[in-house]
């Protein structure tokens, strides 16, 4: 029997398990479960994926735009955020020693900037800066010199001005960044895999977060693959496909599962293992990423979410942050001709091993939470100081 929250029960009642009820307005969405996709339940659209800029003579130029703008989810117009007006934003190719140069509009009605998560880049001036704040309206140039040493994998971009992180990434801004391999790893076709999940009202407008999910974390009554409800994609057997998957849900985490196939994984983030290894499942935490080979077998194969349970909020009566049922994210049919067999993948160069390299610097970090939520104290040291790590 699956544990399901009060909250999840008065959504699922009266449209079954997976069932997703919107107001009284007639505005329904379906978050299909397994069961019902093995069992044909209902046609799902082909994956469609994010558009592609690629870097050119070591430089990728582009201009984004974040806005409000009436998008399509599931048959339904809907309100969201957006990058370009897509959900989610072009993803962006580059190489190790290129720059990358983003203007970036604010279309928003509140201020917002860009962080570009887990490249190895200057967090200072215009590059990847925290402190940056674009108001409505205005715009600001970001230009982000990668180094020539960087390691190859699955980055993204989001939102992080201080206050509006949760609720600008939950309403939709993210987009992926690819740094490609100095020798390409073969295979059939490479996807990119989004990973949301949003919640609508009755308006079909993104939820106004509660006061216990800013305790505990939001996750969304829809889990969607680069914007769409349980895609499908379709491959030959024999085939071989590059799967980037991001995490780019504000709390959920994924356990993901794909039955049936062989499921390879090179690395997870920016690290890359020396040799790839056969998994199962994957488990992805908030922000977490994979670079998955997907060795394709006939049949039709479920990616599923899994129940995940991530803790309780600690002294906060009846919160809760697990997943409490299965989450059917895209059906995977491979049939037709055996394609031709892939060789072996190649030993992959390890990521430098920082533990016997010199400290330069040390700092304390001390974070504590309170009512007031989490409280961080930094205390820099310099000099012969060396606090307690």
């Amino acid at each position: 029997m699956v544990d399901i929250s009060r909250r999840n029960a008065l959504i699922l009642d009266g449209f079954g398990l997976g069932g997703v009820a919107l107001g009284g307005t007639g505005f329904v969405l379906n978050q299909k479960s397994s069961t019902d996709l093995a069992a044909g339940a209902a046609s799902a659209a082909a994956l469609v994926l994010p558009t592609e800029l690629r870097s050119s003579n070591g430089v990728l130029t582009t201009a984004l735009e974040s806005s409000s703008q009436r998008i399509r989810i599931a048959g339904r117009d809907v309100q969201a955020l957006t990058y370009n007006g897509g959900l989610p934003g072009p993803t962006l190719r580059v190489r190790a020693g290129d720059i990358l140069n983003v203007s970036l509009r604010n279309g928003l009605t509140d201020p917002t900037n860009l962080h570009v998560h887990g490249l190895h880049v200057s967090p200072e001036d215009n590059s990847d800066n925290m402190f940056v704040m674009i108001n409505a309206g205005d715009s600001f140039h970001y230009s982000y010199a990668i180094p020539a040493d960087h390691p190859p994998g699955v980055y993204w971009y989001h939102p992080h001005h201080h206050g509006s992180v949760a609720d600008q990434v939950f309403g939709g801004l993210y987009g992926a960044i690819i740094v490609e391999d100095p020798e390409q790893i073969s295979a059939t076709r490479e996807r990119v895999l989004v990973i949301s999940d949003l919640t609508f009202d009755s308006s079909g407008t993104v939820s106004a977060v509660t006061e216990m999910e800013k305790m505990s974390g939001r996750e969304g009554d829809l889990v969607l693959v680069n914007g769409q409800l349980t895609p499908e994609l379709n491959a030959r057997p024999g085939e071989r496909e590059r799967w980037r998957v991001i995490n780019a849900c504000t709390s959920r985490y994924l356990q993901l599962r794909l039955d049936g196939q062989q499921m390879t994984l090179l690395g997870i983030d920016s690290g890359r293992f020396g040799a790839p290894r056969d998994v199962e499942e994957v488990i992805l935490a908030p922000g977490n990423r994979a670079d998955l080979l997907v060795t394709c077998r006939a049949g039709t194969s479920s990616l599923r979410a899994l129940p995940y349970d991530r803790g309780t909020s600690g002294g906060m009566m009846g919160s809760t942050a697990s997943n409490p049922a299965e989450v059917a994210l895209a059906t995977f049919t491979v049939a037709g001709a055996d394609a031709a067999a892939f060789a072996a993948v190649p030993d992959q160069p390890l990521p430098t091993d920082l533990r016997s390299a010199t400290v330069a610097a040390r700092r304390e970090l001390v974070f504590a939470m309170g009512m007031g939520g989490w409280h961080e104290r930094r205390d820099d040291v310099r000099d012969n100081q060396r606090p307690r790590i």
